[in-house]
């Protein structure tokens, strides 16, 4: 778990872009530019509120340039498994972000129920994801990689996983085929 203060540093050392070294230079300077993407496609979507968890967070990126005074972090580089229980209390985040994570998820409908559990009722749940045409985008910079995309959402998957839970309220594409969902 990563915990970003009010000021944003955070509660243990991060090297940024850690997770990106077998991507190499050229892979590293996409990801910069992806991620920052995908901030700002979610931060349209988020104000100035109490609590922020981003599942997925790597090297804390996203919560650093989040605008909630508690910004709360899960990622495999820490040790957290997803996969399980969410150790929060019911309807604690106003905030819950999945930036570039549900495409690797084997059984994505546990964590967004556990989601839905955690969230605020006017919390707001935001995902971002990679279509399958942006994969040949993503081998081109990151050939060196196995592959780790397990499913791709398009707008009818993600309803149909969503839609026991939640409400779509917004959906528009992104460079390259990348997609959000909030």
């Amino acid at each position: 778990m990563l915990i970003i203060d009010e000021t944003g540093r955070a509660d243990k050392p991060v090297m940024p872009l850690s997770y990106a070294r077998p991507r190499g230079l050229a892979g590293r300077a996409v990801l910069y530019i992806t991620r920052w993407l995908r901030a700002v496609n979610a931060e349209k979507y988020m104000s100035p509120s109490e609590r922020h968890l981003d599942i997925g967070c790597g090297d804390g990126y996203f919560l650093r340039r989040s605008r909630c005074r508690e910004r709360i972090g899960l990622d495999r580089l820490f040790g957290d498994d997803i996969g399980k229980e969410l150790t929060f209390p019911e309807e604690y985040f106003d905030y819950v972000t999945l930036l570039a994570v549900i495409e690797h998820l084997e059984n994505p409908g546990g964590l967004i129920n556990e989601v839905a559990r955690i969230l605020k009722p006017s919390g707001r749940f935001i995902i971002t994801t990679p279509v399958r045409i942006s994969d040949r985008f993503i081998r081109v910079y990151a050939k060196e990689m196995k592959k780790q995309h397990v499913a791709y959402y398009d707008t009818g998957k993600i309803i149909g996983i969503t839609k026991d839970v939640f409400i779509l309220s917004a959906e528009h594409r992104f460079l390259f085929g990348l997609k959000f969902f909030g």
